[in-house]
């Protein structure tokens, strides 16, 4: 799924691209995309409407359009937006499409149709899932160490892992970057939150900021069409087999709750024991959490 750096080039392109705008028509073919409070067909409602601005909360991508009205994107795991441009070919399977003033269209692609589009009110979102019960912005001033310190103190008994996916507490980390920042800070994704001291939560810390920070530089780097996930930069994420590229070591993929995770065993040594083996394989008791 696009995660918060795909979403802040995605938006620099839209603000760069399509902002100020008019919509002069829609186009919807898998309607399961939509959820629409207002009471008229979506065309109806965005059909003249400017392209105000746009920013992203937490997974959301707003768009604010003349009129008081706001779209709402939430790509979840498979949905794309694909900016398509006059002599151009759609790619992917467009669920509904934004006609411009320019004659070109901004397309909801999605093959699974997990995708949605909320149209609401300015300001009312009390049906839109969890858009509401958003964490801390981790990019904002007010994510500062001592918040986080007591966010994460909020959270000792759960694994860390768990944590800085939780979008309600952190807004907001994937499951890919999560992996990064993981790696990155040198801590097993199953340690419990409350197994870390003030220096591994400071370390914590500045991970979240540094990874995010080179992803969206990475992301922008590459200049690819914003229906493209950019992943190449990552260190373990989807490196199952490879060596770690710090320590040579085999990157594991395992479980944790339900989702994927990579990690290297040498690397992000574990810190309690489990009847799971995670550290490198043959590496005895030294491969055990303790």
């Amino acid at each position: 799924m696009p995660e918060l750096p795909d979403l802040l080039y995605i938006r620099k392109y839209l603000d760069r691209e399509v902002r100020g705008s008019v919509i002069t028509d829609a186009i919807v073919r898998r309607p399961l995309v939509l959820r629409i409070t207002l009471d008229r067909p979506f065309a109806e409602i965005v059909r003249h409407h400017t392209i105000d601005a746009m920013d992203i909360h937490g997974p959301f991508l707003r768009f604010a359009l003349s009129g008081d009205i706001e779209l709402l994107v939430n790509l979840m795991l498979a949905g794309r937006l694909q900016h398509q441009r006059p002599g151009e070919k759609a790619e992917g399977y467009v669920c509904c499409s934004l006609v411009l003033q320019d004659e070109s269209r901004l397309h909801l692609c999605d093959p699974d149709t997990m995708a949605k589009m909320y149209i609401v009110r300015a300001g009312d979102y009390a049906s839109v899932p969890r858009y509401r019960e958003q964490g801390v912005d981790i990019l904002s001033p007010a994510f500062t160490p001592a918040v986080f310190m007591e966010i994460a103190r909020r959270n000792s008994r759960r694994q860390v892992r768990v944590f800085i996916n939780d979008h309600t507490m952190l807004s907001s980390i994937g499951n890919a970057y999560a992996d990064e920042v993981l790696f990155e800070a040198r801590i097993h994704p199953k340690t419990f939150v409350g197994r870390l001291d003030v220096r591994a939560l400071e370390v914590l810390y500045h991970a979240i900021l540094s990874v995010m920070e080179e992803g969206a530089r990475k992301v922008e780097e590459a200049r690819q069409p914003i229906q493209v996930k950019v992943r190449d930069h990552m260190k373990v994420r989807n490196r199952k087999g490879d060596p770690c590229p710090r320590c040579g070591a085999t990157i594991r993929r395992e479980g944790v709750r339900g989702y994927d995770v990579f990690f290297c065993p040498a690397c992000q040594a574990a810190t309690r024991n489990h009847f799971i083996n995670w550290g490198p394989p043959g590496g005895g008791p030294s491969g055990r959490e303790s």
